[in-house]
């Protein structure tokens, strides 16, 4: 009896240690990647602070500028392969040689037609090209690093990305506020193409020794179905890239750069904030996924819930307190508070999209994001253009606010389909709990830290007693 008991049981203990095993390695794979994510978010927007007090609004916003047109040509080399690196990985490590040389071909594309889309780009700007130039080849670089350091992700080895990740942004970090070569237009420009140097060297280093050592295991995949996977996601990337800068290319030709640093001052403030409904609908992917096999809706409305009652007291504040805010930009950001106002909405409708995204994901309708960002650009185009010229840095704020609406009804609509999701409710009442410390920052002046500390403190307060009447008249269950 013992003889036919003794396997079960070891097996059993066998497949008990792996899943441990498996569990605690992912545990710690978050955990380090959660904690270079965080620095890396820390650096940035301390570089974004000293470059806004150093350079001026102007000068800023032609720096907002050359760095989106560069972005928008170096993610030529790119295209959704980065973001299936470590699937690839996982079917077959010898996929990381087919997968460097299409980057490499890729890459050598891009820098060829940069002969052309450069000087194009610097006619259509009035930029010189060589801030272009460097622009575009400090996101080249940064895409390389990018897919190194997931690969070495995907290769097990998550201690090395997250010191290429830190590398990368400390040398940046280090360049812009040591500034060798100035806070010019041109010497920011130039800082940042040397930034991508030292991780680069660090990213060939580290890949170089793992070369060799991948051999012919696993499973290989063919260029076609690399590009067949890739594409959708490339598309989508791209698309959101331009989503989010359709109001400063406009602002560009109608307004002129100074206008154009005004609001990608108020921008950066929004986009810094946009991480915490990323990490919230992340964590929740899972759950929401297991719900969506088992036709319920709990992890969803949860997941959208506390996203919605984290983005309604942000919004309330920061519509509150938009100069306090962008003096931490300088003096001469505090022009623009009436967009930033405008864009406290937005940041609200794209906390939500995110959580809505995230919901699409999870029951696998990731085929159609590539069009839901596509109508956002093209609702940004058309209502820039009525409202840009017209009304300047406040008409691109009405837009940006306007697409994201025009989006946020959209995904509404699309993941009802899937769960019988609450918009309505949790709005409410997060907005009624945000209602004590609105009414403390509108009549009790305080300065910006004490405003941000005792509005938070306050809203946490009215939040715990009015959920004591439980998470589903809240909108969380």
């Amino acid at each position: 009896m013992s003889a036919e008991f003794v396997p079960i049981v070891t097996q059993h203990d066998t497949e008990q240690t792996s899943r441990a095993a498996s569990a605690r390695e992912a545990s710690m794979g978050s955990a380090i990647r959660l904690a270079a994510e965080i620095v890396v978010r820390v650096s940035s927007i301390i570089a974004t602070l000293w470059l806004t007090r150093s350079m001026g609004v102007e000068t800023f916003g032609t720096f907002v500028l050359a760095l989106s047109i560069g972005l928008i040509v170096a993610e030529l080399c790119d295209l959704g392969l980065n973001a299936i690196v470590v699937p690839l990985l996982v079917r077959g490590p010898r996929n990381l040689r087919i997968i460097y040389v299409m980057k490499a071909a890729m890459t050598g594309g891009v820098i060829a037609a940069s002969a052309l889309l450069i000087p194009l780009a610097a006619w259509g700007s009035g930029l010189p090209v060589s801030v272009i130039a460097l622009c575009t080849l400090h996101f080249l670089g940064g895409t390389w690093i990018e897919m190194t350091g997931t690969a070495l992700r995907g290769l097990g080895r998550r201690g090395q990305e997250a010191a290429l990740l830190l590398v990368f942004r400390f040398a940046l970090l280090g360049l812009v506020i040591g500034a060798p070569f100035g806070m010019t237009l041109s010497g920011a420009s130039l800082a940042y193409a040397i930034a991508v140097v030292p991780a680069s060297i660090l990213a060939l280093l580290l890949i170089a020794a793992r070369w060799r050592s991948v051999g012919d295991t696993g499973t290989a995949v063919s260029i076609a179905a690399i590009v067949r996977q890739a594409a959708p996601m490339g598309a989508n990337s791209y698309l959101a890239i331009f989503s989010t800068r359709v109001e400063l290319f406009l602002l560009q030709t109608f307004a002129g750069a100074h206008v154009v640093g005004l609001f990608g001052g108020a921008l950066r403030i929004v986009e810094s904030l946009l991480t915490l409904p990323a990490a919230i609908a992340a964590g929740a992917l899972p759950s929401v996924a297991r719900d969506a096999v088992r036709g319920s809706r709990g992890a969803a409305q949860r997941m959208l819930g506390l996203v919605i009652w984290l983005a309604v007291p942000s919004a309330v504040g920061l519509a509150l307190c938009a100069p306090g805010v962008l003096s931490i930009l300088g003096p001469g950001f505090v022009e623009g508070a009436p967009a930033l106002r405008v864009l406290s909405l937005a940041l609200l409708l794209c906390f939500s999209n995110a959580a809505l995204f995230h919901i699409l994901i999870a029951v696998g309708e990731t085929a159609v994001i590539p069009r839901f960002t596509a109508m956002r650009v093209g609702a940004a185009v058309a209502l820039g253009l009525l409202t840009v010229p017209a009304l300047g840095l406040v008409g691109a704020a009405l837009s940006f606010t306007a697409a994201e609406l025009t989006l946020f009804v959209a995904l509404v609509r699309r993941a009802r389909t899937h769960a019988a999701i609450e918009v309505g409710r949790p709005i409410t009442s997060a907005f009624v709990a945000s209602l004590p410390m609105a009414a403390l920052l509108l009549w009790w002046p305080l300065s910006l830290p004490a405003s941000i500390v005792f509005g938070a403190l306050l809203f946490a307060l009215t939040a715990l007693v009015m959920l004591r009447r439980g998470a589903e008249a809240n909108g969380l269950a």
